[in-house]
């Protein structure tokens, strides 16, 4: 599948599937209201536990429930809800471990002047895939998201992807914050975060399956094993 259809599936897919929507808005808004106390980073503030807590927690969650629900809408089908949430706590222990390297890595590597963060944050931008759709184990994840990333072209497209639809939605949350009133600001702020949490689970996730070389006939995307 070329970039340019790769890219429109993933803008269009919360207008196809309502439900990756709700459930993002739902994940962005406990989050949002989490560091609206304290900033990830805030580690001096006492209420830091909350925003940490919260992505170390749900996240794991989360994503073991979107990712199943956006393999199926890419290849067209309709998300089994059912079998996502009787499945995620089996995938927890493996996304918790995965999230806590992959986050250590990527702040360590961001405190080495930021490139080294993001550079590691790509090499191991799959492991969420590889655990949740193929089921494989936290450690083999992360090395497989490494094996996966070594095109450099397809790695560098990818985050340039990624980096202009954080860069517009980034730009809109301030462009709110300029001119909007608090509530507006708010909510505009819960459902871009929402919006592009689907967009950038989307992209990663049809790109791991034409890495995986399981783009099918039909122009749809096999995100492999739920």
């Amino acid at each position: 599948m070329r970039t340019w259809q790769q890219i429109s599936r993933a803008l269009v897919l919360p207008l196809r599937s309502p439900g990756l929507l709700v459930l993002s808005v739902v994940y962005a808004a406990v989050l949002y209201a989490a560091v609206l106390r304290a900033g990830l980073l805030e580690v001096g503030n006492p209420y830091w536990v909350l925003s940490a807590g919260g992505v170390l927690l749900l996240s794991p969650i989360y994503h073991a429930l979107l990712l199943p629900a956006i393999g199926s809408a890419l290849r067209g089908d309709r998300a089994d809800w059912r079998a996502a949430l009787a499945g995620w706590p089996r995938l927890f222990p493996g996304l918790v471990l995965g999230e806590l390297v992959v986050g250590v890595a990527v702040i360590a590597g961001s405190l080495l002047l930021l490139i080294p963060g993001i550079y590691l944050g790509m090499r191991l931008i799959y492991y969420k895939q590889a655990i949740v759709l193929e089921g494989v184990p936290a450690v083999g994840a992360l090395r497989e998201s490494v094996r996966r990333t070594a095109k450099g072209r397809v790695t560098v497209r990818l985050f340039l992807q990624l980096s202009v639809l954080y860069g517009c939605t980034f730009g809109l949350d301030l462009l709110l914050m300029q001119q909007a009133p608090p509530a507006v600001v708010h909510v505009g702020s819960v459902v871009g975060s929402a919006l592009l949490l689907v967009w950038m689970n989307a992209l990663v996730t049809a790109s791991h399956a034409v890495q995986s070389g399981e783009a099918d006939p039909t122009g749809g995307l096999a995100t492999g094993r739920p």
